[in-house]
C-alpha cells in the first residue's frame, strides 16, 4: 500500500534518521522523504513521507514512532495514478479535443490531462493527450471510450504514444 505521512521530529542531530530507521523493521519502502526547516512548531521540523508499507504494519510503525517521540499528523494512503498517452490524427480543432475530454470525464475520473495539437494545411491535425487515472478499470474505460469515439467521427486512434 503507497502511505504518505507529516510527521514532526525534534530539531536535534540524527533524530530525521531515528524517524527513518524503523521502516526498515516493518519493511517499508521509502520512496520519498521532504524535511522542511521552514515548517517548525515547537521546535519540531516538519517532515513528508512517501512509503510503500504492508497495511497491517501500519499500527506497528506508528507505535515504534510515538515511542520515539514522533509526532505523527497526518497517516494515509497516497493515490497512486495510472497514465496512458495517446494520439488522434483528424480533422480536429482545440474545441473538438475539449469536448472529448469534457465527455471523457463524464465517464472516469481524470486527475490530470495534458493537450497537444499541432496543425497543418491539409485540415488533418495531430492531437497528442496524457491523462492519468486513478485505476486499471478507469484506463480500460477510457481506452474504450476513446477508441470508439474516434471510430465513429473518423479519427485516427493511437494509443500508447510516448
Amino acid at each position: 500500500m503507497l502511505v504518505n505521512a507529516d510527521i514532526y521530529v525534534r530539531d536535534v542531530p540524527g533524530q530525521l534518521v531515528a524517524a527513518l530507521e524503523p521502516m526498515s523493521t516493518v519493511n517499508a519502502n521509502i520512496i520519498g522523504v521532504v524535511h522542511s526547516r521552514e515548517q517548525m512548531i515547537s521546535g519540531r521540523i516538519a517532515v513528508n513521507l512517501t512509503f510503500d508499507i504492508d497495511p497491517d504494519s501500519i499500527d506497528k510503525l506508528k507505535d515504534i514512532w510515538k515511542e520515539k517521540d514522533v509526532i505523527v499528523v497526518r497517516i494515509g494512503s497516497a493515490v497512486d495514478l495510472r497514465n496512458i498517452t495517446f494520439m488522434i490524427i483528424g480533422d480536429l480543432t482545440a474545441v473538438t479535443v475539449e469536448e472529448i475530454m469534457t465527455a471523457a470525464a463524464e465517464k472516469v475520473d481524470i486527475q490530470s490531462k495534458n493537450i497537444r495539437i499541432s496543425s497543418n494545411s491539409s485540415g488533418r491535425n495531430t492531437c497528442m493527450i496524457s491523462v492519468n487515472v486513478k485505476t486499471e478499470e478507469e484506463l480500460e474505460t477510457l481506452d474504450r471510450f476513446m477508441s470508439e469515439g474516434c471510430k465513429d467521427k473518423g479519427y485516427t486512434y493511437i494509443r500508447g504514444v510516448e
